[in-house]
């Protein structure tokens, strides 16, 4: 699969189509509890994108190990090209914490080195989200 940096095209199993990440929020926006932090996987195999909800933490943070992201990712979906990640903030401030920067960091390292291409890390809310691809950060 031939990623295109400008423009993800991702296909969500049920039949949502994902461009951007607009797309990708909207999808999401339905899906969270918005009082307690919820880590979102999103797998792409081929043009279809999964959506996986990892981890559940409290009103303030979430533990995420980024070992659990690629272990399912090998023994889920072998066929995985990509994948982005995504977590909401229950304070509806969307904006990256220094820890939230650096699991995106480490995530794109060892991605790099496994094979994969990190496509996004998605914060958001019900206000609105944060992009590390729009920010130009991936």
């Amino acid at each position: 699969m031939n990623i295109v940096k400008a423009d993800y095209r991702v296909e969500e199993a049920q039949g949502f189509v994902v461009y951007k990440a607009d797309d990708v929020y909207n999808v999401l926006k339905a899906r969270f509890n918005p009082i307690q932090e919820e880590l979102y996987l999103l797998p792409v195999v081929g043009q279809e994108c999964c959506i996986e909800r990892l981890f559940v933490g409290g009103l303030a943070q979430s533990t995420t190990d980024p070992k659990t992201i690629f272990h399912l990712l090998l023994t889920k979906y072998p066929n995985a090209s990509a994948f982005m990640i995504a977590h909401n903030h229950p304070s509806g401030n969307c904006d990256p914490s220094d820890t939230d920067k650096k699991m995106t960091e480490e995530l794109n390292q060892a991605s790099k080195l496994l094979g994969y291409a990190l496509l996004d890390h998605l914060i958001f809310s019900n206000f609105g989200y944060y992009s590390f691809f729009d920010k130009g950060e991936l």
